[in-house]
């Protein structure tokens, strides 16, 4: 996997500041030691099924993990995989068509990722959906840097 890329691409989606020290000047986060990034590549042009796959995706990221959210240890961004400045991100993680992706995170570095493509098949299905994408998450947070490295190597998906 092209590590180094989804790095970068991950540190330019993460642009969130604090205020503090002198005169308010805006100091960077710190981000936590292991993260799960969501992010929800789409088209520039989005039909009303991948809005709600969106929203949805948001939603239960979100929603469902709002303590890991407000502390950073979960991020959710949408990302449009067809506007050029996204291009090398959208190519390191296989995107050509729009589905929700799931990074995992360790000290910055991007160890492993994987795609959800069945949020096509639940839009319907709320609560399906919502499970689905929950289970993804949970198994990502549970996951030591050791067992996200071994999934790496085992899945062709995060390779190069």
């Amino acid at each position: 996997m092209a590590t180094s890329t989804i790095l970068a691409a991950l540190f330019a989606l993460s642009g969130a500041v604090t205020t503090g020290g002198a005169a308010g000047e805006a100091k960077p986060k710190e981000a936590p030691e292991h993260q799960v990034v969501a992010i929800y590549f789409h088209r520039t042009v989005r039909c009303p099924t991948c809005k709600r796959i969106g929203a949805m995706s948001e939603d239960a990221v979100t929603t469902g993990f709002k303590k890991e959210t407000k502390a950073r240890t979960v991020e959710f961004h949408f990302v449009d995989f067809q506007d050029k400045k996204n291009a090398k991100l959208a190519k390191a993680c296989g995107v050509d068509s729009p589905v929700l992706v799931l990074l995992n995170v360790y000290q910055g570095e991007t160890v492993c990722w994987t795609s959800l493509p069945k949020v096509w098949q639940l839009v319907g299905k709320p609560e399906e959906f919502r499970t689905y994408v929950h289970e993804a998450v949970v198994r990502f947070l549970k996951q030591t840097k050791k067992d996200a490295e071994r999934e790496r190597e085992n899945s062709k998906e995060s390779k190069e």
